[in-house]
């Protein structure tokens, strides 16, 4: 089986934060780049929270490469982990509500080379990207063998999750009382983490996808993941979003200025 035959019958729910027009041009430079491989799902779902905006310019943007895109604005963004923890629930029950089976969940900095299309995968409930750092690495004493065997830490920037087999992404409640909690914090320095133990997007994702006993597959084949190690390993990176690094064709691509890593 191909990613592509998932990707036909899966919806893409991209997210992400709107700083101003720039970002919205951005944005349409990746949605173009990204469109013969977007052009092979089922439907489309952008999800944001925004700073200043012009909305008319943004659906136009959108509307002219996918024109039965759903566009979602959220009127209150609650900071870059609170945030995008909304927007990733949006996308979620937008596809429960209307009983669609697969959600490619992205965000809009991730570019996606045809290539992407050919990737062989097994049956599973949940296809995704390993997310680990330098400090990851470091605290699995260097054995890749066992962070391959053993290690989960999800990243929520690009997998394919099975919605019907599941119950919800993350509970709003929970969401809504560590928000309030943070609010009563002098001198929050905005690092949720930091105060409440895996309170982080990757967290909620591999609760939900333990919590729902769903199978998993790595996107990420055995040899990629070796050299990915590596690299980390070598250039001690320690972001676990693997920002500019190109992993069979799929990147988070955040520093479009900088030059891309492939392995």
């Amino acid at each position: 089986m191909l990613l592509k035959e998932l990707i036909n019958k899966s919806y893409y729910g991209s997210i992400g934060y709107i700083e101003n027009q720039e970002s919205i041009d951005t944005l349409g430079s990746y949605l173009l780049y990204n469109k013969p491989v977007l052009n092979e799902y089922k439907g489309h779902i952008f999800a944001f929270t925004y700073n200043e905006l012009n909305e008319e310019y943004l659906e136009n943007t959108i509307s002219s490469l996918y024109p039965d895109a759903k566009i979602i604005l959220l009127d209150k963004n609650r900071g870059h982990n609170f945030g995008t923890a909304d927007l990733d629930n949006v996308v979620f029950d937008i596809c429960k509500d209307l009983k669609v089976e697969w959600l490619c969940k992205a965000s809009n900095d991730i570019i996606l080379q045809p290539e992407v299309l050919g990737i062989p995968i097994q049956e599973a409930d949940f296809y995704y990207m390993e997310g680990i750092g330098y400090g990851g690495v470091i605290n699995w004493n260097f054995d890749f063998d066992k962070i391959q065997n053993e290690y989960f830490y999800p990243q929520t920037n690009f997998y394919f999750i099975n919605v019907s087999k599941t119950d919800y992404l993350t509970d709003k409640k929970y969401i809504d009382e560590t928000y309030k909690y943070t609010q009563s914090i002098k001198n929050y320095n905005g690092k949720i983490w930091e105060y409440i133990q895996d309170w982080t997007c990757e967290d909620f994702l591999k609760q939900c996808v333990e919590r729902n006993n769903l199978s998993k597959y790595n996107l990420i084949p055995q040899k990629t993941y070796i050299k990915l190690l590596e690299l980390i390993k070598q250039n001690q990176i320690h972001d676990c979003s693997h920002k500019n690094i190109m992993i069979e064709g799929i990147c988070h691509y955040q520093y479009p200025n900088n030059p891309i890593i492939i392995i």
